[in-house]
Order: structure tokens, then C-alpha cells, then sequence
């Protein structure tokens, strides 16, 4: 796994700016003829791996690149240097993908969750989050419908007219009292026959436009007086119960809030970690400033 720190620390724990790097428009690989050897506890920053970071950073000169890549590896230094100082043993971690951390990477996230300890949410601060943007937790109007598809036996207008004219037959079948659950067992081409023609809970767009229009211009319970055409065949709709849209209960969304909450507090932990870790250093040829602390 290649070894970038953007991936290991977030971005807003990084500095916020970079000073003492060069001028003028420069190749990324290139070092601007004036920028200054850089030193993080006395250790240097090698200008030809500076050069290979550039790489992985977008920027408007090589310049800009270069002075990203250096503020990262001067993080990166500083993180495993402290690494050797808690004299941790790099234990990497396989992600989703089953791809391997390397181990300066592991040692990065090791000395992060070792020091840089984020406070956990409280349920106060979680439901305060909640009351203050109801819209954020609204849950979309739903309705519920079920179906009789009878489908063409091929893609003909005498197959297409024929279905249709079974699917005709079946309306007036229910429009006389047939049962709607035993019609749709025993004619329907889709699988809901097996559930009597039940789709579940739906919301807007998950059903065709034409099928939608249909199910909500009906009252709940009401069948459509005609069969609707889609791609797939004639349908038979019902409307079988109509939900207006909602605001969540707390207690469905409050692993989303705390989660999100838990994320953002550990930006700042790592933020402020990495803030007090520069001004303990001694780093020259470049000036590492951070934003105001959280």
C-alpha cells in the first residue's frame, strides 16, 4: 500500500498553510532552486522523496506541490518519531479491500489513537444535534401497493393487444368482487405474485413513472379502473396505504448522529495533537502554521 498521509491523518488536522518553500511557477519534481533544506529534529527531509510526494499532491506550480508534500512528510516525521519514542511495534490493519497498512503507516495510526483521544459524544450533545435540524432526519412519504402484471408472451402488437385484453378482463373480474391476493397468485407474471402482488413500501421513483402516477391519484384501497402500460406489460394497480413524510424517531438516527459526531471530534483531537507535537519540535526550512484550536 503506498504510503500517503493524506490518507492517515485527515486533511483538517493538517496545517492550514506552509511558508518558507520557494517561489515561482516550478515542476513538481524539480526543487525550486531557493527553497531551504528541511529538518525535523535534526533529521532531513530527503528532497528526492519530497519530489515523489509532490506527486500525489494537486496544486497550481510545483512550488505549491512541493510545499504540500514537504508539510506532509515533516507530519509524517514527526508522527513516527514519536512512534520510536512510545517504542510501539507496528501492527498493520487490513481495510475492506484486504489491502495491508504498511508499517509506518500502522505506527502513524497507532501513536494517533494512542494520544490524540478524541472526548465521545454524549447522548445530550447527539440530541441536540437532532432538535436542531429536523429536516436533516425527515424521512420521505412511503406508500405501499400491490400489482397484477400481465406480461406479452413476445415483444408483438397482436401479444401486446392480447395481454392487455386478459388484463382488461381481470379488472372487471375485481371490479365484480374477485379477490385481489388469489388473481394476482394465479395470473401474474411479476414474482410478487407469490406474495399476492404485494411490492412493499415504496417511495417515489422506485416504481415506473406511469405506475406511480396511477397508485397516487388513488384513495387507499381503491384499484386503478384500467389497466396501466408499462415496458414490461399491463399492470393492475392498488393503492394500499399511503405515509406522509416524517421526521425520524431520535432513537433510528442517533448511531448515524453519534458516529458523524465521533468523526468530527476526532479531526479536532488529531488537530490539536498534531498542533502541540510541532511546537515541541524543532523543524527548519519551513514554517508549519495551524488554525485557531478547537
Amino acid at each position: 500500500m503506498k504510503h500517503t498521509l493524506i490518507s492517515t491523518v485527515p486533511a483538517e488536522a493538517q496545517p492550514e498553510s506552509f511558508s518558507g518553500c520557494g517561489h515561482g511557477p516550478t515542476p513538481a519534481a524539480r526543487r525550486p532552486l531557493n527553497a531551504p533544506p528541511v529538518f525535523v529534529n535534526g533529521v532531513a527531509i530527503d528532497e528526492a522523496a519530497i519530489a515523489l510526494e509532490a506527486q500525489n499532491h494537486s496544486a497550481h506550480s510545483g512550488a505549491e506541490a512541493r510545499a504540500a508534500a514537504a508539510r506532509a512528510l515533516v507530519i509524517r516525521e514527526l508522527l513516527l518519531q514519536r512512534a520510536r519514542t512510545l517504542a510501539l511495534t507496528p501492527a498493520p490493519l487490513r481495510d475492506e479491500q484486504g489491502r495491508e497498512e504498511t508499517e509506518e503507516e500502522a505506527l502513524i495510526r497507532q501513536v494517533l489513537q494512542a494520544e490524540a483521544i478524541a472526548s465521545e459524544p454524549t447522548d445530550t450533545e447527539c440530541r441536540r444535534v437532532y432538535d436542531s435540524a429536523p429536516k436533516r432526519f425527515t424521512m420521505p412519504a412511503i406508500y405501499e401497493a400491490s400489482h397484477i402484471l400481465i406480461a406479452p408472451a413476445e415483444p408483438t402488437d397482436a401479444a401486446v393487444a392480447e395481454a392487455g385484453a386478459r388484463a382488461a378482463q381481470l379488472v372487471a373480474a375485481l371490479q365484480d368482487g374477485a379477490d385481489f391476493v388469489m388473481l394476482a397468485s394465479a395470473h401474474s407474471d411479476c414474482p410478487s405474485s407469490s406474495e399476492g402482488g404485494a411490492l412493499g413500501q415504496l417511495q417515489r421513483g422506485d416504481l415506473a413513472l406511469e405506475l406511480e402516477k396511477a397508485l397516487l391519484a388513488l384513495d387507499v384501497g381503491a384499484i386503478a379502473p384500467a389497466a396501466v402500460r408499462t415496458k414490461f406489460g399491463w399492470h393492475i394497480v392498488r393503492l394500499d396505504r399511503r405515509g406522509d413524510a416524517r421526521m425520524a424517531p431520535f432513537e433510528a438516527v442517533r448511531d448515524v448522529i453519534f458516529s458523524a459526531l465521533r468523526e468530527r471530534a476526532g479531526v479536532a483531537a488529531a488537530a490539536r495533537y498534531l498542533r502541540e507535537l510541532a511546537a515541541d519540535a524543532e523543524i527548519e526550512g519551513l514554517t508549519l502554521e495551524f488554525g485557531a484550536a478547537q
